[in-house]
């Protein structure tokens, strides 16, 4: 991949306009005002501004994007340029968001990941694998993106990357992969998200030790399990049962929604609400 990162000025307009993203994406989950409707102009505004119309701005199919950060480090085709600093400084500036307010920049700032929730929200058959599933393939996907770079230079995302959706520049694998990509997001939630993205995967696990995820205040809590059925992905179950690991949470605020104690549930660094 060419310097994807640095060849346009609009790349940091653009990672700039995810920080801000992400930051009113905070205070809104903090505050339970994500509403149905609000989450639905951020899934449908996101689509259009980061996908599209950076698609368009950004040519030759670079529109920067969270896994193209980390593949532009892992093929090493900046090594050999300056610009491999702010590239890692993108990437560990993510990653951040990440640790601080769980998976919010893959919950409302990327744009495959917007389209793909956006898909999800039509009224089929849903289907929610089991997250031992979807992360054991995610994790052998990743290994295989590694070991395809270090033993023969493939870059097998490079070959089906579903991000190109969106500049329309389509090779026959891409757009056959990202046909798979968006029906499948009809049944399953962020199919790629959980089964293959490698930014994904290391989201996931610094996820881990995010400060701000949905917390249980248990002595409110009436049991009712709203917030799990709510939650389109299994990381809500995870939480209610107070696994130490749970699958991943895209911050689509949801669960919280759906609490009808007040702040019995919130987006919080403790299970005590402000002031208690």
């Amino acid at each position: 991949m060419p310097n994807q990162m640095t060849l346009n000025p609009l790349v940091l307009v653009k990672f700039v306009l995810w920080i801000v993203v992400v930051t009113v994406a905070t205070i809104l989950l903090r505050r339970r005002k994500v509403t149905p409707k609000v989450r639905l102009a951020f899934l449908i505004g996101g689509v259009l501004l980061f996908g599209f119309i950076f698609g368009f701005l950004v040519p030759g199919g670079l529109n920067p994007n969270p896994v193209a950060s980390l593949r532009t480090l892992l093929t090493g085709t900046l090594v050999k340029h300056r610009f491999v600093l702010p590239i890692a400084a993108m990437l560990v500036i993510l990653l951040l968001a990440v640790l601080v307010s769980n998976k919010s920049i893959c919950g409302w700032a990327c744009q495959l990941g917007l389209l793909q929730d956006l898909l999800y929200r039509v009224p089929l058959p849903k289907w929610k694998p089991p997250f031992w599933l979807s992360n054991s393939v995610r994790i052998v996907a990743f290994v295989a993106l590694i070991a395809g770079l270090v033993l023969g230079g493939l870059d097998w995302i490079g070959v089906i990357d579903p991000f190109q959706l969106f500049s329309f520049n389509l090779t026959l694998a891409i757009g056959l992969f990202s046909a798979v990509v968006l029906v499948a997001s009809l049944f399953i939630y962020r199919p790629w998200c959980h089964f293959l993205c490698p930014f994904g995967l290391i989201g996931w696990i610094v996820e881990q030790g995010s400060v701000l995820r949905p917390r249980i205040n248990r002595e409110t809590c009436k049991e009712c399990q709203l917030c799990v059925k709510a939650c389109p992905g299994g990381a809500m179950a995870d939480f209610y049962a107070g696994k130490k690991i749970h699958a991943d949470c895209f911050a689509c605020g949801a669960c919280i929604a759906a609490c009808p104690q007040g702040d019995t549930l919130g987006w919080r660094s403790t299970s005590q609400p402000k002031g208690k």
